[in-house]
């Protein structure tokens, strides 16, 4: 009686439904090149020490450095309007991978791309901004109907104008270039203000940093500056109504601050206040935690302990996987050191700090798969096992996994692939080519020198649970597999048909040799959808070879009929054989 091993832990087979895990690579140096009409920006990053960058634009040598931090970054302006022949050239210390080179030529832009012009207004003031438009253009400012400015533009211009702040205001600016296709003009109407906007207090709270500005306001106000309630400072405007003072905080946390201003007419009375922001510090690198791989028949998503959150980690239970978020001032490493967690992405945007496991990576229920037999057959010579296997719940009609393997059931002691990935759970499948050896074992035919002393047949089948969630795999070892040849003591005829496609010139033909393996003469017809041929007389040993032309656009299988007829025992027996050879395309 065979033994039937159902192995749902141990060695695990690389089978088709099983993925295979590698060691994730090192970080790889990266190389960015990007230039328009007027610039050439290069950037390296993770690169060794020692490399050394050369950039060259127009035979001109503009950079030749050697990196030592292992990081670079620059750009060169051009001349827009004509192109540039550039190159980069980075050399990596030897030994190390990263040598990279790239080169061109830009393409001039039609119009000056620095060439800009704005104008906007407040309730206090009207601003015209313009950047490198022809000299002889003009900027005219109408304010309320009546033209307040005409002036010349030399190729760069800026201006404010003040309003009256208390009442609405109608406002134009007109661009007048020589050329009409750059004139550009901005109207509107003001508001009136709630306050004097020459009245400023701006306040700087970073870091270890408190700076007060105050300027506007009528001489002699007084400023009180206070830091988590106690003063700090105290001073007053000047005759210009100025007030500037700077003050030392704790950078390593928030501070509340407040700016009170008290002048003579209560009207400008004034307070202001808010809160530091710390000094940014590098964030420490943090590693999310990776439950246990959960391998029992029946386990889910739901038997996986969420790890505990910490102070720079907390977790997060979706129906994708698990989600690790970082707290402010921890960051993640790299994909490759993260190994099996993967960036969470939010429609086609990166979420920050996050971090997703899939339920896959661990959920991987393994299960015992029902082999009821597995039956070495031969029909009319042709040596076959039948493999009968319980479909387990939710698999495919044609998921099955089988594979003939040595005594150790590895991905590397696997001898033949049988019926590989995408069998029927009940088949014939061919019989493998045996070598038996004298001393009790035996060897595959393309590999002779490796004996195995036993041989086993490894099934499995994957079959996916909540969609594509996780997979549960059923797997069984049976022990002991067949090896002697079913048709050892086959009477005959013996023959072999191989039937493939070549291509010549262009053209595919259906190649079919059969080859006499009896020990006397034989009659053989070939027959396919692209004719038929019969040799009379083929000696044992020699083959009967004919090659159709192949009238088909579409890859296809062919079916290929071989009748043989020999003498068996002192009498003619005929044997019919149907295989099917893929050509096309």
């Amino acid at each position: 009686m065979k033994k039937l091993i159902a192995s749902a832990v141990g060695t695990v087979l690389a089978l088709g439904g099983l993925g295979v895990a590698t060691a994730a690579p090192a970080s790889a140096a990266t190389q960015e090149v990007q230039t328009s009409c007027s610039t050439v920006y290069v950037s390296f990053q993770e690169y060794p020490a020692g490399t050394t960058v050369s950039i060259v634009i127009d035979g001109n040598t503009v950079e030749d450095a050697t990196l030592e931090d292992g990081w670079f970054s620059s750009w060169y302006e051009v001349d827009w309007s004509t192109p540039h022949e550039w190159s980069v050239v980075v050399d990596a210390p030897d030994g190390a991978e990263g040598d990279f080179s790239d080169g061109g030529t830009t393409t001039p832009c039609d119009t000056d791309p620095y060439r800009n012009a704005d104008a906007s207004a407040s309730c206090g003031e009207v601003t015209a901004n313009v950047s490198s438009y022809p000299e002889g253009s003009r900027v005219l400012f109408s304010l309320d109907g009546e033209t307040v400015a005409d002036d010349p533009v030399d190729g760069n211009y800026w201006n404010v104008w003040p309003l009256d702040w208390t009442v609405a205001h109608t406002w134009s600016v007109t661009l007048d270039a020589e050329d009409d296709a750059l004139d550009l003009s901005w109207e509107g109407v003001t508001e009136p203000c709630d306050s004097d906007p020459n009245l400023r207090v701006e306040v700087f709270a970073y870091c270890d940093q408190l700076s007060v500005n105050v300027s506007g306001y009528p001489a002699g106000t007084a400023v009180v500056v206070s830091v988590a309630g106690q003063t700090v400072g105290e001073g007053s405007t000047d005759e210009g109504g100025y007030f500037w003072e700077s003050y030392v905080l704790d950078g390593t946390t928030t501070h509340d601050w407040t700016v009170v201003l008290d002048a003579a007419d209560d009207v400008f009375d004034r307070v202001e206040s808010g809160t530091s922001v710390e000094c940014w510090t590098e964030p420490e690198t943090v590693h999310p935690e990776t439950p246990a791989v959960l391998t029992a028949c029946e386990a889910t998503p739901d038997d996986v302990p969420l790890p505990a959150d910490t102070e720079s980690i907390s977790y997060a239970r979706t129906p994708e996987g698990i989600v690790a978020t970082a707290a402010p001032g921890y960051l993640f490493p790299s994909l490759q050191e993260l190994e099996e967690w993967r960036l969470v992405v939010d429609g086609q945007v990166v979420v920050e700090n996050q971090v997703l496991l899939d339920w896959n990576s661990v959920v991987r229920p393994r299960c015992d798969l029902d082999v009821v037999s597995v039956t070495p057959v031969c029909v009319d010579g042709v040596p076959s096992v039948d493999v009968v296997v319980t479909p387990p719940p939710g698999a495919g009609d044609d998921s099955l996994e089988m594979e003939w393997v040595g005594p150790n059931g590895g991905y590397d002691d696997v001898v033949y692939g049988g019926g590989g990935f995408g069998q029927p759970f009940e088949s014939r499948q061919p019989w493998p080519a045996w070598i038996s050896n004298e001393d009790g074992t035996v060897s595959p035919h393309h590999t002779p020198d490796w004996r195995l002393d036993d041989v086993d047949l490894a099934f499995g089948a994957s079959v996916w649970v909540d969609g594509w969630t996780y997979s549960r795999y059923y797997r069984a070892v049976w022990e002991d597999a067949p090896t002697a040849d079913p048709c050892a003591d086959d009477p005959g005829p013996h023959f072999s048909v191989d039937a493939r496609e070549r291509r010549l010139a262009g053209n595919i033909y259906l190649a079919v040799r059969v080859l006499n393996e009896d020990d006397t003469a034989a009659e053989i017809t070939v027959t396919t959808h692209f004719g038929t041929r019969t040799f009379r007389d083929v000696a044992p040993g020699a083959s009967a070879y004919q090659s159709f032309a192949v009238r088909a656009s579409e890859f296809q299988g062919v079916p290929v009929a071989v009748s043989f007829a020999t003498d068996v025992e002192g009498q003619v027996v005929t044997r019919e054989r149907v295989v099917t050879a893929w050509v096309g395309g």
